[in-house]
């Protein structure tokens, strides 16, 4: 009887921690949509305002500080940083704040250092990620100016790299999922307010964005500060690099960098199999990455945010079944908003980039080739969305090496299928062979997880995937028959073709959650169960902070 009451006592608990995982997941995600949606007014404006030789080096620039930001910051220093500093935290908070100023010390040191040695070598790193621009003097040029500007958004993103750490290991999600947005806010009104600045002062006009991400980068820590110090974790800088917790992560980190390095040599490789293509496929290859990111960074990065701190804590307490059933939940959300998405996109994709991106100097065959790019992405991003979810796990159990193995092997998947492909499919082909790399990474991780843990229980996860996928085609179907009527070669100059897309988007959407609910998929009243039981958790909240209340009174009241 005991046994009976305790398995459920257990049940009970992992039901509530999932169900604040989506309640948390859905708040991060609401941020970054707003987040996503300045990111893609960002792309218009920048691809309205620069002709495509600007933007080819802009985002190559871009991109190397981007690279290093994964690689040392959120990357591998949240993961590696979060299991630590929470042992810590339960130690007491000044052993944590001691641990973090030792943390913050050696950090500083090394991004100033990286930043000095990269702008130095600008030249030599820009033709690192893009051998192709040396066949065009003016184009590197730029590169390499671009390049030394925005180095020095290397140093502020991995300080608001380290205090996501802090912030999500305390269950606060909401200032570093708003952070994006002004780093977003500060590259449009750089743009908008500083280009024919620049032209004024005899720079390149896009030497204005650079600058955003910089001012950017610098609002990103900023808005951090207020919350860390009602946390009373707003410290200062200690270099101790002697300090078990620093040294620590730094063994976690160690191979979590060499994992991503493997990620990000993806991206290097696929640049340089890009600066051999007609001019633009560069520019074809990153808004095509920036739609895909959009429904990745919406709701498969946020919900693998929030489930980090509880994978991390299952895999502390050695609940090897709570950790499970956090991946499950993970994994069955994450499809569930995933392949509704992917359909949207495979449906959308003509109207989406020319409503988006055709404007100023993006024409609509640049629009066309984005479109194409765009359905190479989609076909594994499903997998990328799973890695996304199954990474987590291991760094949890504190193992950073499968990850690692798993990403070299698809690298050399990335490479063949990219060497076979770029030239007879150009970005069709090099957006494939990203999609390639993914399942095989993706299949990859679940094996050696099921190795180590034993059975998942995917099962369950695939019937959920079935269904999902099913409605998912009905959504796709019925946007694309809306979508018919609208005039997509006129992209953006034609209003009512803003219409059209919302309408066919709106449709899309009605579609998916109908059939989901006809087909009985357990994650639509699973979310909706999460928001019920949040509203009535705010209501039972409001009446005992009034009876509180009330019951102070009476004790102020002379007796």
């Amino acid at each position: 009887m005991a046994r009976g009451g305790k398995e459920r006592s257990d049940a009970a608990r992992r039901s509530e921690a999932t169900t604040m995982m989506a309640r948390s997941a859905s708040l991060v995600g609401l941020l970054t949509l707003l987040s996503r949606i300045l990111g893609l007014v960002r792309d218009a404006v920048v691809a309205a305002f620069y002709p495509r030789q600007a933007t080819d080096a802009f985002f190559i620039a871009f991109r190397i500080p981007n690279i290093l930001r994964r690689l040392a910051g959120e990357g591998s220093l949240t993961v590696a940083f979060i299991p630590v500093y929470t042992r810590y935290l339960d130690q007491g908070e000044e052993v944590a704040r001691r641990m973090l100023r030792s943390a913050l010390g050696l950090m500083l040191v090394l991004l100033c250092a990286v930043t000095l040695a990269g702008a130095g070598l600008a030249p030599w790193v820009v033709r690192a990620f893009a051998y192709g621009f040396v066949e065009d003097a003016d184009k590197l040029d730029l590169a390499v100016l671009l390049t030394r500007i925005m180095f020095v958004f290397l140093v502020t993103t991995g300080l608001t790299a380290l205090s996501m750490g802090v912030l999500n290991t305390l269950r606060h999600f909401a200032a570093p999922a708003l952070a994006p947005v002004l780093l977003n806010v500060g590259i449009i009104g750089a743009v908008l307010g500083g280009t024919s600045l620049m032209a004024g002062w005899g720079l390149p006009g896009i030497v204005a964005c650079s600058l955003g991400v910089v001012l950017g980068g610098a609002a990103q820590v900023m808005l951090q500060w207020p919350v860390l110090a009602r946390r009373r974790m707003l410290v200062g800088p200690r270099l101790d690099w002697r300090h078990p917790g620093v040294r620590q992560v730094g063994r976690l980190m160690l191979p979590a960098v060499f994992g991503l390095a493997i990620y990000e040599i993806n991206a290097i490789i696929g640049g340089q199999f890009a600066s051999f293509l007609s001019e633009g496929s560069i520019s074809y290859l990153y808004y095509a990455q920036r739609l895909i990111e959009f429904p990745m960074g919406v709701f498969v990065v946020a919900l693998a945010t929030v489930a980090m701190p509880n994978l991390s804590s299952h895999a502390s307490a050695g609940d090897i079944e709570g950790l499970k059933d956090t991946y499950r939940y993970a994994l069955r959300m994450v499809l569930f908003i995933i392949l509704p998405a992917t359909a949207g996109l495979v449906a959308l994709a003509t109207p989406l980039t020319s409503v988006l991106f055709q404007r100023g100097q993006f024409d609509h065959s640049m629009a066309s080739r984005t479109a194409v790019t765009l359905l190479g992405f989609l076909a594994g991003l499903w997998a990328g969305a799973g890695v996304r979810q199954t990474v987590p796990v291991f760094y949890a159990l504190q193992d950073t090496r499968t990850p690692v193995k798993a990403a070299a092997v698809s690298l050399v998947v990335y490479v063949a299928a990219a060497a076979l492909m770029y030239r007879r499919l150009e970005t069709l082909g090099l957006a494939l062979a990203v999609a390639c790399s993914s399942v095989v990474n993706f299949g990859w991780l679940v094996a050696v997880l099921r190795n180590r843990l034993g059975r998942l229980g995917l099962r369950a996860v695939s019937a959920s995937a079935i269904r999902a996928g099913l409605a998912a085609g009905a959504c796709a179907v019925v946007a694309r028959l809306v979508a018919t009527v609208g005039a997509w070669e006129l992209g953006g100059a034609a209003a009512r073709n803003y219409g059209v897309l919302l309408a066919a988007v709106g449709a899309g959407l009605a579609t998916y959650l109908v059939v989901a609910w006809v087909l009985r998929t357990p994650e639509l009243p699973e979310l909706v169960a999460a928001f019920r039981r949040r509203d009535r958790r705010g209501i039972q909240d409001e009446r005992t902070d009034g009876r509180e209340r009330q019951e102070q009174g009476q004790d102020d009241l002379p007796r």
